[in-house]
C-alpha cells in the first residue's frame, strides 16, 4: 500500500510537471511563429514584448470553465 501511495503520487507529480512543460512549449512556438512573420519593427517588437499568462493564470481559467 506504501508503494501504492508512493507512485500515485509521483505520477501526478510528474504528469503536473509535464503539462506545465507543455504550455510552456506552446508559449514558446506561439511566439517564435510571431516573431518568424513579422513583417516590421513594430510587429516584431509586439511579439517580443507580448505578455503571456502564466501556466498558473491559464491552469486556473481552464479550470473555472470546465466547472
Amino acid at each position: 500500500m506504501k508503494n501504492f501511495i508512493f507512485f500515485t503520487f509521483v505520477s501526478l507529480t510528474l504528469t503536473a510537471c509535464s503539462n506545465k512543460q507543455l504550455y510552456q512549449a506552446g508559449q514558446d512556438y506561439q511566439k517564435s511563429e510571431c516573431i518568424k512573420e513579422s513583417g516590421t519593427a513594430p510587429e516584431y517588437n509586439d511579439c517580443v514584448s507580448a505578455d503571456k499568462k502564466s501556466f498558473e493564470e491559464y491552469e486556473k481559467e481552464r479550470k473555472a470553465l470546465a466547472k
